[in-house]
């Protein structure tokens, strides 16, 4: 490592505002990508980049193999795929907590409570044993990984099972729904 990289870590580090002025121009110019997709998001994740840039730096992981601008464009890369990852992701729902047309229900008296659990249980009743299975599992805490080793099956399969699981579900909630006499 140089010792004017070197030098400017520890001028970062100490907080020095030059310092950590030129740092936020390389995250803003290496996040440039992603700003968009990150829009709502960007201040937030300039900031974990920050921190997770500190944190590296003290842990002194920055070994100088590469300049320390190519360095930082590597952490901004990989904290924003992260970002963009986790938002792509699927946003989950109880079952229990939407009606047939996908509305939030506030569950207020006992017997609401009641009704919904034997819908659940009859959705339950109509779907596959793999589904089950594969519920039940998740139920008991197993992550995708201890499930994917126990049954055999790539933790991507699995994953994609029970998204295909809870489709059918759902579906199958909307359908009962749909045949009560109430609606």
């Amino acid at each position: 490592m140089q010792s004017s990289e070197a030098d400017l870590i520890q001028r970062f580090l100490d907080g020095e505002e030059q310092a950590v002025q030129l740092v936020d121009s390389w995250i803003s110019q290496a996040a440039w990508g992603f700003r968009q997709r990150l829009s709502r998001d960007w201040e937030d994740v300039f900031q974990e980049i920050r921190l997770e840039l500190t944190r590296l730096l003290i842990q002194k992981k920055f070994r100088g193999e590469s300049s320390l601008k190519t360095y930082l464009w590597r952490v901004v890369n990989h904290t924003c795929i992260d970002r963009v990852r986790a938002l792509s992701r699927w946003r989950w729902e109880a079952l229990d907590d939407l009606d047939h047309r996908g509305v939030l229900v506030q569950h207020a008296k006992q017997g609401d409570r009641k009704e919904f659990r034997d819908l659940m249980l009859r959705v339950v009743e109509q779907s596959s044993e793999e589904c089950r299975k594969l519920w039940r599992l998740v139920l008991e805490g197993y992550s995708y990984r201890e499930m994917s080793e126990s049954l055999g099956v790539a933790e991507p399969t699995l994953r994609v099972r029970v998204l295909r699981c809870r489709k059918k579900a759902v579906e199958a909630r909307d359908q009962l729904l749909d045949e009560s006499p109430e609606s």
